[in-house]
């Protein structure tokens, strides 16, 4: 009897380990590279979740792919600094990249199709006497690394620009007046502005607009990209984030 049990025990043990190991095998990990400093893009909460718009979106995606092909897809957020993800992207660290970024040439990676409408604003102090974009000539501009901020703060003539990492390092520096300006996305800079520390100018320096990237070459991996990119578009969710953290939808023409 004890053996019969025995052996009905290590039955059910074997058909536990298969079990585990075919939803292992039935699991697809898409890596996404995010630097969460970026609010309301992405931020970390209090507990250190990472938060926002594009882990929104993200989340949509694993439904997407999962009704797709028929298996259950999870996208692992990798926490790290902006101006690495497309490093990571090259040495195959991570399988895409998403920190609201705006297209530029420079960059080798491929792009996927565009999600969000985008521009690169100054935002400066509350009580600073710059009135326009004509009054940024010549003054002291701070932008994030690597970002297409940093390229718009450097088509402003005779300004002295400064790159940082991170995004609340820029404003922090901004409101300790070690800059004139920072120049930033246009939703970030509405992050910003509620806090009624800073303003925000109405002009923008550049109009762009939000992609998701992948190392160059992997063409298979922008695919999936776009194929959920065309199904949130056109769902419910996608107002209703843009609405939740005040970002723009694309234009429709």
């Amino acid at each position: 009897m004890k053996k019969i049990i025995k052996l009905g025990m290590v039955a059910l043990t074997a058909l536990t380990m298969a079990g585990c190991s075919s939803e292992s095998k039935d699991v697809k990990t898409i890596t996404v590279g995010i630097s969460p400093d970026y609010a309301p893009y992405e931020s970390e909460n209090k507990k250190g979740d990472i938060v926002g718009f594009d882990p929104d979106m993200m989340k949509c995606f694993e439904e997407y792919l999962s009704d797709e092909e028929g298996v259950t897809y999870k996208l692992e957020m990798k926490k790290m600094d902006f101006d690495n993800i497309i490093t990571q992207l090259q040495g195959d660290q991570i399988d895409v990249g998403i920190s609201g970024f705006t297209y530029d040439s420079k960059r080798k990676v491929e792009w996927s199709d565009p999600y969000l409408g985008s521009s690169q604003v100054a935002v400066i102090p509350k009580d600073s006497d710059i009135a326009s974009t004509a009054d940024l000539e010549g003054k002291s501009l701070v932008a994030q690394t690597g970002a297409t901020g940093e390229a718009a703060a450097k088509e402003v003539k005779d300004a002295k620009v400064t790159g940082l990492k991170n995004v609340q390092d820029i404003m922090n520096a901004l409101s300790a007046n070690q800059y004139d300006a920072a120049i930033v996305d246009l939703g970030v800079a509405k992050n910003y502005v509620k806090s009624d520390e800073f303003k925000m100018l109405d002009e923008s320096l550049m109009d762009e607009q939000n992609y998701i990237i992948a190392k160059k070459g992997n063409t298979d991996m922008i695919e999936k990209m776009n194929i959920c990119i065309k199904k949130f578009l056109a769902s419910d969710d996608y107002a209703k984030l843009c609405k939740k953290y005040d970002l723009s939808p694309l234009e429709t023409k």
